[in-house]
């Protein structure tokens, strides 16, 4: 059986190359000494409860977490969030504190209107920011921070609902 001249020239090639691999290696001169052990980083404290920190929690977080950008903006979000709720609170005293002063009979030159807000208009103007305020000091609580960060600390990596409502402003 008679070869191609093509597979002839193909396979004289492939051999010419792998001879020119080898002949331009070099052994080594001296046996390999093994490599330097691998700078490793400091081991981390634990990181401690809220209840166990002195001061404000968030600065803390923010010393411990200070080259990490993602842990320290996950902190960011959390300290966003409970300033919300902080706000949904505010807010909801003042609406009913406004209700509140609209409420009583006025005179006018025409006659006497009587402008009256029922219990249930009370419980939906005071129950909703309220409401909104709890739920967000309740799933953005420090409590709630520390457990996030334990799993980041073994994970990193942020989850979902965290990821979900990060925003450009965390990150600065």
């Amino acid at each position: 059986m008679s070869l191609s001249t093509r597979f002839r020239a193909t396979v004289g090639i492939l051999s010419l190359c792998t001879l020119a691999a080898h002949a331009q290696t070099e052994a080594p001169a001296t046996p390999l000494a093994p490599a330097p052990p691998v700078a490793t980083t400091p081991a981390v404290e634990p990181l401690l409860m809220p209840a166990q920190v002195k001061g404000k929690y968030k600065d803390y977080l923010n010393k411990r977490y200070a080259s990490d950008k993602e842990a320290r903006a996950a902190v960011h979000m959390f300290g966003r969030k409970q300033t919300g709720g902080a706000v949904w609170l505010v807010g909801g005293g003042a609406v009913l504190g406004l209700l509140s002063a609209q409420t009583g009979t006025t005179r006018t030159n025409t006659g006497t209107t009587t402008f009256t807000i029922s219990p249930l208009g009370y419980v939906v103007f005071a129950g909703l920011p309220t409401a909104l305020a709890i739920s967000k000091f309740t799933r953005f609580s420090n409590g709630e921070l520390y457990k996030m960060l334990l799993e980041y600390d073994k994970s990193h990596s942020l989850p979902g609902y965290v990821i979900g409502k990060l925003s450009k402003s965390d990150y600065q």
